[in-house]
């Protein structure tokens, strides 16, 4: 009788534990799950915000070196998705450019190049998209903080191996249905969208650049 209370108790001591854990993890994801979607800001606010000067981001010697720098450190396996890249250093963007007619593909890799659009090295308008929050570590990946550029800041491109650099000559917010930002364009510039407000597909949020330099 008293082996069986103890058994018993030794149950109920292991249940109290099982249980304590599982509160534990479960505390853990909740945190992690509201914290997450803000963590990009807080990041932005911490840090960029403060050590990327307007003069810095619309600064064209500055964009040279920085992808210059970039092709010096970037090992062979980052760039095992794509050699094209994406780079926006005022917000951490620093993405692959995909070549998929798939969009869910593409934008599970990085930006999506739609692929009715042109491409840098052939001039007219060159559409890439992104998503603007993905629910996994904070990454280069997204377009949350594309709120946050301005006319005037500088966006560069990793094309078929040459520097493109873009100035941004607009920022603005459309309907979903709004199909114009994908017309062609006599001029060599740079499309790009994301959904706006974030986790809501309602509008895209539009950032136009226009080309300062190929290299």
């Amino acid at each position: 009788m008293q082996k069986k209370n103890e058994n018993k108790q030794s149950s109920e001591k292991y249940l109290r534990i099982v249980i304590v854990f599982l509160e534990s993890v479960g505390f853990v994801i909740l945190l992690y799950l509201l914290v997450l979607p803000i963590y990009p800001k807080i990041i932005y606010k911490l840090f960029y915000q403060k050590n990327i000067k307007v003069e810095e981001a619309q600064n064209v010697e500055v964009a040279k070196k920085e992808l210059q720098d970039l092709r010096n450190s970037f090992p062979e396996s980052d760039y095992s998705v794509s050699k094209n890249r994406l780079i926006i250093s005022k917000i951490g963007v620093n993405a692959p450019i995909i070549e998929s007619k798939s969009e869910q593909y593409g934008l599970s890799k990085g930006s999506w190049r739609v692929p009715e659009s042109s491409t840098p090295d052939r001039g007219g308008n060159t559409v890439l998209t992104g998503h603007r929050f993905k629910y996994l570590p904070p990454n280069n990946l997204t377009f949350y903080l594309f709120n946050e550029l301005a006319k005037g800041d500088l966006v560069s491109l990793i094309w078929d191996n040459k520097d493109y650099i873009y100035r941004i000559r607009e920022t603005k917010i459309v309907a979903a249905t709004e199909l114009s930002i994908m017309n062609r364009s006599d001029d060599s510039i740079l499309t790009m969208f994301t959904c706006d407000p974030i986790y809501s597909t309602k509008n895209r949020l539009v950032v136009i650049a226009d080309l300062l330099e190929q290299r």
